[in-house]
């Protein structure tokens, strides 16, 4: 490129050129550069800031005046700026010795286009002094004010300047006004020239056209602003350009336009070697001066000056990647002229410009420190190396093939899908070779087969260096391929197998999968393997089975990876050899899995896949267990017997189960096999996995629900993969729905029926035998959430066929074991457990182990399992509360029960037994009596009455039984009824209808309290989905028949569905009880306010509820307060008092009353307390005794009336005096 610093002139007088001040001065100037942080604006508006800008500052008299030369130059190859310099010190010198100096450079320098000027003062600062002082006095302008009078033409800018010396040589601060309008004329003058030049660019564009019009002018005058751009360091800009002469060529190519050009060229020495980015290598300005450039030329100097601007933005690695394109792209159009070239000619530029361009990145590379901190920089950098490396080692491939070296096939014949060509080697046969080539090692390879190893092995060793600093693994696994390779062709077998052997681990890794190679890996393995002679063992096994995993074929029956690629043969075979010889692998498979000791695992082969048709089950309908219908496909173009295949499923409580089919024979495609599992399963369950056994090998295929691609039909990414894909399952294939089996053996898990407080938490289990008739049946329980269960203490419940049952039980403490059990039959017990958990819910799974006997062989039939996760609410939805009343030996006991949760509960029955020697009454019942319903906020009273004849002194438990029902249980047992009876034999269809009437009961509660009155349960028909059409009339028949009412206490599902709640309550323990009464002396008709009236008080005392430790001679001493109600009664006598209580005695005190108004008054209420503690047999205290008062006139009031009276006035009636 042309020299694209900028220039700015400087004159000045003769005599001060050559004093030693300008020498200062010069030299105090050249400090200041490079100029920093101009701003330009380009035409759009935006501002480029030029960071740093080169300068020459050069003398006016040693430049060459403008000429008219036809040739565009650069902009910068003229000053920009030009500079006079001189000193004077006063008016009077300037006007008579330096004014014509000045004005004429003025004069000369305004005839040069798109230049500025600045006229430079240079004053000592006393000067500038004295200056100002004569000023004040004299009132002359200084010299600086008289300088820009006379030279500043346009008023806008000021183009003097005043530098103060030798004060700059120290102050910086001197230097900001020159350096500011220096930057400023600088960049004004640029604008201005290139405004110009773009000018000259778009006439010359516009003449495209017209005769005459030369692209290799045009291309030189668009150049010089590009090198504009470069010198002022708009690198950008200058790219642009470059860009823009890259287009329009292609254009003029596209065009076939290209008269200016000579021959396509490439034929000079030394063109196959030398490095693509020097652009000093040949003269090529002046060849496209002449219009005689070559093509082979013209887009090289193109193509380098755009990555030398590149490279000075410190984008190496858009350098190396934009050369590796070039290289290639340049590469396929140069072929189309081969014929022109020297033989290997191409093979040699391709190989030479890669390690070049290496070469000069690496030069820069060292230069540029700020990259070496960027970790992602280098390895991108290393990977692109490892590219352009790895096309110069394709290079050697072609003259290896063409010379012999290397047969013409993979992995050596690949070389030619880089460069889209199909060739046969010409020199291999012994044709004679003239080449031309100048690239020295290569010239020595074509002497030498062993030099072209070593060329051949260095540069695949660099290649795969490179790439592993770049973390580019597989690719260097490749090149490890390539190098084994030619191990095979040299015959060092054993190398070459260790080699191939290794590589396909590292392939199928997930994160470096690489099918095509992998294949091809594995098939020279197996190949190297059997020229070696050496025994197949499982490391042979293993190469076999990956291979074949990728000889699957594509739907059209295409080769997925490609005959000639995956075969270890090295010819082409036909499809049916090809089919033979996988035939063949697979019996050696068998032959050596058959002798392994272990079963051998294989994760995620492609070769097989197994899919569910529908995603539904079959049950077998005469036994336990359920058919599933699964596509079996097979990808291996041959036949494959398989010893077993199985499916496994997992439910809500992750335990798997299988289903088994035995000995398939697969065919290539789809085979449809039916599986069976004996266990008893019902809902909907995902696959887990997939597994399949040839001979001792396990193919397996795990599934996770939360994983991406299902691998249950697995797909091999392959370069046909987008136009052959493999059927993969969709997300509903992965579920599969097993409908219940009503006869099946079943277990359900309840509360038992009857719940005893103060007894061990237990649930009940209820066995349905359904259709079997079994020998034995084991049950074992556990919960998740760490609840034990006590399987020793089971107790039998029920057994349905009661006294003719022959079945045993037995519970052991790991399990609950029963024989001999009849079809249709149904046995209860109850297993106690341990405290549940927090919150009331009680998971557990149950899981069961069963042998059925064949009804018409009377044989035992394989063994079963039975498992599910059970969950049931432990919470006891009611609470109760007591409180006792005693009167003499009769205790009233009053019951309230509530509902603890949002459920509403119907109180069927309640029942209050045990004590000794107790009579319990309670309420007559009537038969129109309702059975009640409680909630949190309405409440159930019950009442009894308790007599005892005899002393209590024991401390006695009694219970209290309730019976009830939730009514979420009530309503679900009615629909199961209606539904049972309206959809018989229709167990699905009467599943979703149920599904869907509890659905819309728990949305809308309207229905409840009309149901709670009159058992009526009123609904609406639920709105139905197109699907679910044929529900309807079924539907509307169970509404109807639900609308009728039933008797909540005379259901037949009561017995069923009715819940005992067993309470114990403590018969209330009392050591004394005593009863007052208050006797009236007096007529109580004849009770007058104010009247005092007699009374006696009796106390009397019981210990008939005592305790234990009492005895009939018992003594208290007791003290008792009357209560006295000032508003009502005034109370004398001996209010207070101290007495001795023992059993059935009375205490008697006399008082008087005096009522304190009338009306009906209530008498006075006495208030009993001990003094003395309970002393028992042992003479010891025992606390104070518990004491109990009731009043036997607390309903009694006293009619008392106003009090009558007369009394005498005498008024005077006058008289005398």
């Amino acid at each position: 490129m042309p020299n694209s610093r900028i220039k700015i002139s400087y004159a000045a007088p003769t005599n001060f050129l050559a004093s030693d001040q300008w020498i200062q001065i010069r030299t105090a100037l050249d400090q200041h550069l490079p100029l920093k942080m101009l701003n330009w604006k380009t035409t759009d508006g935006t501002v480029r800031t030029i960071q740093e800008l080169e300068v020459d500052f050069v003398s006016l008299e040693s430049l060459k005046d403008e000429g008219s030369s036809q040739i565009p130059s650069s902009i910068l190859e003229r000053p920009l700026m030009n500079m006079y310099f001189f000193a004077c010190e006063d008016s009077e010198t300037y006007r008579l010795t330096f004014k014509k100096m000045v004005k004429d450079w003025q004069t000369s320098i305004s005839t040069k286009r798109n230049q500025e000027w600045l006229v430079v003062l240079v004053v000592r600062p006393d000067a500038r002094a004295s200056a100002g002082a004569a000023r004040i006095f004299a009132m002359r302008a200084p010299v600086l004010d008289k300088v820009k009078t006379d030279i500043n033409v346009d008023k806008k800018k000021d183009r003097c300047a005043e530098l103060a010396w030798p004060v700059a040589a120290d102050d910086v601060t001197a230097w900001t006004d020159f350096i500011s309008k220096l930057k400023d004329g600088i960049v004004s003058s640029f604008e201005s020239a290139v405004a110009a030049r773009q000018e000259e660019i778009a006439r010359s564009e516009s003449q495209q056209q017209v005769p005459g019009w030369n692209f290799c002018t045009y291309f030189i005058l668009k150049e010089s602003l590009a090198t504009s751009f470069e010198g002022m360091g708009l690198l950008e800009e200058a790219l642009q350009h470059y860009e823009e002469l890259e287009a329009s060529f292609f254009q003029a190519l596209r065009d076939k336009n290209l008269p200016w050009f000579g021959n396509v060229g490439g034929t000079s020495p030394g063109d196959d070697s030398r490095s693509l980015l020097d652009i000093f290598q040949k003269p090529y300005r002046e060849l496209i001066l002449n219009n005689t450039i070559t093509l082979f030329d013209f887009r090289i100097y193109l193509f380098a000056c755009q990555m030398i601007l590149l490279a000075k933005q410190e984008r190496l690695l858009d350098v190396i990647t934009k050369c590796h394109l070039f290289i290639v792209s340049f590469a396929r159009s140069l072929r189309e002229n081969e014929r022109s070239f020297t033989t290997f000619f191409l093979e040699s530029w391709i190989y030479s410009a890669s390690l070049n361009i290496i070469k000069q990145c690496d030069e820069a590379y060292t230069q540029f420190t700020s990259l070496h901190k960027i970790s992602s920089f280098t390895l991108q950098y290393s990977a692109k190396r490892g590219e352009l490396v790895h096309l110069s080692r394709y290079q050697l491939d072609k003259i290896g093939i063409h010379l012999g070296y290397l047969p013409n096939k993979p992995p050596f014949s690949l070389c030619w899908h880089t460069s889209g060509e199909e060739i046969t080697p010409r020199f291999a046969d012994g044709q004679p070779l003239n080449s031309k080539i100048t690239r020295d090692e290569l010239i020595a390879a074509l002497r030498s087969k062993e030099e072209f190893d070593a060329l051949y092995i260095s540069t695949t060793q660099r290649a795969i260096e490179y790439y592993a600093e770049g973390k580019r693994r597989k690719f260097a696994l490749r090149l490890h391929g390539d190098l084994a390779a030619l191990d095979r062709c040299r015959s060092n077998l054993q190398t070459a197998h260790q080699t191939f052997a290794s590589l396909p681990a590292h392939y199928s890794a997930s994160r470096h999968k690489w099918p095509p190679l992998e294949a091809f890996m594995l098939a020279r393995a197996l190949d190297s393997h059997m020229k070696l002679g050496i025994g197949k063992d499982n490391t042979w096994l293993d190469s076999a089975v990956a291979f074949l995993g990728l000889c699957c074929e594509a739907d059209d029956q295409t080769n997925v990876i490609g005959e000639d690629v995956i075969l270890p043969q090295d010819t082409t075979i036909t499809p049916s050899q090809r089919k033979e010889y996988i035939m063949s692998l697979l019996d050696d498979v068998r032959r050596v899995a058959d002798g392994s000791d272990d079963e051998i695992q294989k994760r995620d082969h492609p070769s097989f896949s197994l899919v569910p048709t529908t995603g539904i089950a079959r049950l077998a309908g005469d036994r336990d267990g359920s058919f599933l219908d699964i596509v079996v496909t097979n990808l291996l173009p041959c036949d494959v017997r398989l010893d077993r295949l199985e499916m496994e499923l997992s439910g809500e409580d992750d335990e798997p189960f299988s289903f088994v089919a035995n000995g398939s024979l697969c065919t290539p495609g789809d085979n449809y096999i039916t599986f069976f599992c004996m266990d008893t399963h019902a809902g909907t369950f995902h696959i887990s996995s997939c597994s399949v056994w040839l001979s001792k090998i396990r193919f397996d295929w795990v599934y996770n629900s939360n994983d991406g691609p299902s691998p249950i039909s697995p797909h091999v990414s392959t370069p046909l993969s987008g136009q052959y894909p493999l059927r993969l399952p969709s997300t509903q294939q992965h579920l599969v729905r097993i409908p219940p089996d009503e006869d099946a053996l079943n277990i359900k898990l309840a509360l038992p029926r009857s719940i005893q407080w103060d007894a061990d938490p237990a649930v009940m289990l209820e066995l349905h035998t359904g259709r079997n008739v079994l020998q034995d049946v084991t049950i074992n329980i556990t919960s998740p959430t760490g609840v034990k269960f006590k399987l020793g203490d089971a107790e039998l419940l029920e057994d349905s066929l009661g006294n003719s049952s022959s079945t045993s039980f037995l519970a052991e403490s790991s399990q609950v074991s029963l024989k001999n059990l009849k079809s249709q039959q149904v046995i209860s017990f109850s297993i106690p457990h341990s405290a549940p958990p927090a919150g009331g819910v009680l998971l557990a799974t149950i899981a069961a182990s069963y042998q059925a006997i064949d009804i018409v062989s009377a044989m035992p039939q394989p063994r079963r399992k039975l498992r599910a996760l059970k969950k049931i609410s432990t919470a006891v939805p009611l609470q109760v509360s007591v409180m006792d009343s005693f009167r003499g030996k009769t205790l009233i006991s009053k019951f309230t029960v509530s509902a603890t949760t949002h459920l509403q509960v119907r109180i069927l029955d309640t029942r209050l037994e045990g004590g000794n020697g107790l009579r319990i009454s309670a309420p007559l019942k009537t038969s129109r009596r309702v059975p009640m319903i409680v909630t949190p906020q309405r409440q159930a009273h019950f009442l009894y009455e308790l007599t005892s004849e005899k002393a209590r002194y024991e401390r006695e438990t009694l219970y209290l039984h309730v019976l009830y029902r939730t009514l979420r249980e009530e309503i679900e047992a009615r629909l199961e009824k209606e539904v049972s009876k309206m959809f018989k034999g229709q167990y699905e269809a009467g599943e979703r209808v149920k599904a869907k009437l509890i659905e819309y009961l728990a949305a809308d509660g309207g229905w409840v309290q009309q149901y709670i009155h009159t058992q009526e349960l009123v609904l609406q028909q639920p709105s139905l989905s197109s699907s679910e059409n044929e529900l309807c009339e079924g539907m509307i028949a169970v509404i109807e028949s639900l609308k009728s009412p039933q008797s909540a206490s005379n259901d037949s599902l009561n017995d069923k569905m009715q819940q005992r709640l067993i309470i114990p309550v403590d018969l209330p323990f009392l050591h004394i009880l005593c009863a007052v009464q208050i006797h009236l002396n007096a007529d109580l008709d004849s009770i007058y306010a104010g009247q005092p009236v007699p009374v006696r008080v009796e106390i009397a005392t019981s210990f008939h509820w005592g305790s234990i430790q009492m005895t009939k001679e018992a003594k208290y001493s007791m003290r008792y307060v009357v209560q006295e109600s000032v508003t009502d009664w005034l109370v004398s006598g001996h209010k207070r008092g101290d007495f001795v209580a023992t059993d059935n005695s009375t205490h008697s005190v006399e008082l008087t009353l005096v009522p304190l108004h009338h009306g009906e008054l209530v008498l006075p209420t006495v208030a009993i307390s001990p003094l003395s503690t309970e002393k028992g047999t042992d003479n010891q205290s025992h606390g104070p005794p518990s004491i109990e008062t009731y009043h036997v006139h607390a309903a009694q009031r006293i009619l008392v009336l106003p009090r009558g009276g007369r009394t005498t006035f005498v008024v005077g009636m006058g008289g005398d005096a």
